[in-house]
């Protein structure tokens, strides 16, 4: 039973560049998001110069993928929102409408999410948020009641580049740190309970600044363990967003409520090269960054004690789901009560290992290892 649930869960999540074909993303009972600059996408004076192939090839992605919500930026005509959805019709979408041409906007399917609302926050910092792009915040509401939310908060970020001279990028740089911490307080006002996430082209790093010699500006977030950036990870084994840069300037940020759902082996850069002809000059210069989370409604989360990142599921009808796991080198897993007394054990096969109605604590036996994790009830 636990092969039925684990079946697909992480198929086509390592960015195999060895296929020309575009993966799918798709999956029941998870949250697929992504974040993705579509550099200038509708302008013919900057970014791509064949504006036709740039939208085929974004197009083309988005379909081909099928990501549940995805935050775009740099959207850079009306025209060219309009020509999106209508080359996507599997998804509706809202966008950003201040003044400046670049525009920022959400992606979601139409299966899955209604449009609740959609508005700008914060214009009395507009000058943090590289005069007038505002965060934009849009409201989903899922359908056919099968997530573990009512609401879904999406807010998408473009925030000040890192460019000009040596005192302009130190401005630069107060400007981002300025924006971060505004937005965090005003996220911090939702309380704990709200499901969100915050996608977007940050324009700098979350383990160290790409200002040489300055700490990272976004360590309000860092440093609050309520929150989880989970692009952090990538950052730290040195990964890149960006096509002729080498630092994550792309990031996903879930808020407290979906911290726990997060499948940490999920994050990752799409790397679209082997799929799209030149895709650096023909489509973008930024790779899109992917999260994964778990949210069904009869899932509940189960904590690791230790500090690992292998997660674990169970639902309502006594079924786990492992994730990170190999099935074939687990030697015995153990469930325990709350008392600490053993009431389930099996090693060998666990096609049919179902949690017992009084299990508390798991433990899992690998490669030497023991992984325990606790029920959070």
């Amino acid at each position: 039973m636990i092969k039925k649930l684990l079946s697909g869960l992480l198929v086509g999540l390592a960015c195999a560049t060895s296929v020309a074909q575009i993966p799918s993303f798709d999956g029941v009972g998870r949250l697929d998001v992504a974040s993705w600059n579509v550099e200038w996408l509708g302008s013919s004076s900057n970014g791509p110069s064949n504006e036709a192939t740039q939208m085929n090839n974004v197009t083309k992605l988005i379909n081909d993928t099928k990501i549940d919500v995805i935050g775009l930026c740099e959207v850079s005509s009306a025209s060219a929102w309009s020509e999106l959805l209508s080359k996507c019709p599997q998804y509706s979408g809202s966008i950003s409408t201040w003044d400046q041409t670049q525009k920022t906007a959400v992606l979601f399917k139409k299966s899955e999410f209604k449009l609740a609302y959609s508005k700008h926050i914060l214009s009395d910092y507009s000058y943090d948020f590289a005069s007038g792009r505002l965060p934009l915040e849009v409201g989903l509401v899922p359908l056919n009641n099968k997530y573990a939310f009512d609401t879904l908060r999406i807010w998408v970020l473009h925030l000040k580049a890192n460019t000009g001279s040596s005192s302009q990028k130190v401005e630069a740089y107060n400007r981002r740190y300025s924006a971060s911490m505004v937005l965090k307080s005003y996220i911090q006002k939702l309380g704990t309970e709200k499901a969100g996430l915050i996608l977007g082209d940050w324009n700098d790093d979350f383990d160290v600044s790409i200002l040489s010699g300055y700490a990272t500006p976004f360590a309000n977030w860092t440093k609050d363990t309520q929150f989880l950036v989970s692009t952090l990870s990538l950052s730290k084994a040195k990964q890149k967003s960006t096509v002729s840069y080498t630092e994550m300037i792309d990031h996903i940020v879930a808020l407290p409520a979906l911290k726990p759902h997060c499948m940490g082996d999920s994050v990752l850069v799409i790397n679209p090269s082997s799929w799209i002809s030149s895709y650096g000059s023909t489509t973008s210069d930024h790779y899109p960054v992917f999260a994964r989370f778990h949210v069904e409604k009869n899932f509940n989360y189960v904590e690791s004690i230790e500090n690992v990142e292998r997660k674990v599921f169970c639902n309502d009808k006594g079924l786990i789901c492992l994730n990170g796991f190999d099935l074939s080198k687990i030697e015995r897993m153990e469930q325990y009560d709350l008392k600490g007394k053993l009431i389930k054990s099996a090693s060998g096969s666990f096609d049919q290992f179902e949690m017992d109605q009084s299990f508390v604590v798991l433990k899992i036996y690998l490669d030497g290892n023991v992984y325990t994790y606790k029920l959070l009830k």
